[in-house]
């Protein structure tokens, strides 16, 4: 008997008969077709089950990971912590000296450093003022010779008696150690009637510049606060601004003291009650001239076009934030005097007494 490739093939017995358990009957060709038609329909994947499935899976991992999302990742941000760290960057130009300068020269052992400038300096002359941290940071020797309420600039285009303080701004200052003539000082610090005045003068006249190492310029906001300007296009050399002050005085110091590193530190922030009574914001209120940053950045600039090195203490020592750092407004305290100190010493370079 030839078997139909169609049909399965079975013993002779179950071929020509069903089992039922109680009779049997002949099985015929289309009830056995009819049989393996159910179970092969018994045995195929149903299409749309396997597609509303996937996406049930799908829909479930979305939840759960918007779930994951929103629930977000633990992050260590305090909003009410107090720090002292600032995200800005430092101003600071470090310019060291070219070493041609030193050819020659006898190094004495000992690091003297003169410090000309205003109130930082002269507020406090004993064992806590400022120049004597300094020396205490750096190992040099700081001599004070620095004048309360002076400027960089001249409030005048030549000196006048009934305006004493020009007398001892900036670029005088330097005029009389290069050359060496301390007249027009010794009327002027008679004029101010201030013993902090006479002390520094007797500094100046007894220091030898041919021993000093380092030369420290370091003024608070007065410039600023007396509204003079800052620069001058038509004449980098005025007298009158800020930027040509500066300018004069650094290049009349290196042509006659050539061996001289000279360090200008930028004013601390502060602020003072203006002549009409409110407080002004030096960060913030522009005079006429700019506000506070626009005169630190020229002195900035004063620096890099002669060579010299700045020390930015306006966001390195004592900034707007802070204010326990200071008295009326912008005078240092004890603690402004530490600040700066460290400020100065983390850049000026570090002797052995």
């Amino acid at each position: 008997m030839q078997k139909d490739e169609n049909e399965f093939w079975y013993p002779e017995e179950s071929q020509d008969t069903i089992h039922t358990g109680k009779k049997t009957s002949p099985k015929t060709n289309r009830q056995r077709k009819t049989s393996r038609k159910r179970r092969r329909k018994r045995k195929k994947i149903n299409g749309h089950a396997v597609f509303f499935l996937v996406l049930f899976v799908v829909f479930i991992i979305t939840v759960i990971r918007l779930l994951v999302w929103n629930i977000g990742k633990r992050s260590d941000y305090d909003p009410d912590e107090q720090t002292d760290e600032f995200d800005v960057e430092l101003l600071d130009y470090v310019q060291p000296l070219d070493p041609s300068v030193l050819q020659g020269r006898e190094d004495d052992g000992i690091t003297t450093v003169l410090a000309l400038g205003n109130d930082p300096l002269s507020d406090k002359t004993d064992g806590g003022g400022l120049a004597a941290l300094m020396e205490e940071k750096t190992g040099a020797v700081i001599r004070n010779a620095a004048f309360s309420g002076s400027t960089i600039s001249m409030k005048n285009q030549e000196f006048q008696s009934d305006y004493p303080l020009d007398g001892v701004s900036l670029y005088l200052l330097c005029a009389a150690l290069c050359n060496q003539n301390f007249e027009l000082m010794d009327v002027v610090a008679t004029q101010l009637g201030d013993k902090a005045a006479l002390t520094a003068l007797d500094t100046l006249k007894n220091t030898d510049m041919q021993t000093v190492d380092a030369l420290v310029l370091f003024y608070d906001l007065q410039d600023y606060k007396d509204r003079r300007t800052v620069y001058d296009e038509n004449n980098t050399k005025n007298l009158n601004t800020v930027f040509g002050a500066l300018s004069a005085s650094i290049q009349l110091i290196q042509e006659n003291y050539p061996h001289v590193r000279i360090f200008l530190l930028s004013p601390t922030y502060g602020t003072f009650t203006g002549t009409d009574g409110q407080t002004v914001d030096a960060d913030r209120d522009d005079l006429g001239n700019g506000t506070l940053t626009d005169y630190i950045n020229w002195q900035l600039e004063a620096s890099r076009s002669n060579g010299i090195t700045f020390i930015d203490t306006y966001y390195g020592a004592v900034t707007l934030e802070d204010g326990d750092c200071l008295t009326d407004g912008f005078h240092l305290n004890d603690k402004g005097r530490e600040r700066v100190a460290k400020r100065f010493a983390d850049v000026f370079p570090h002797t052995q007494k």
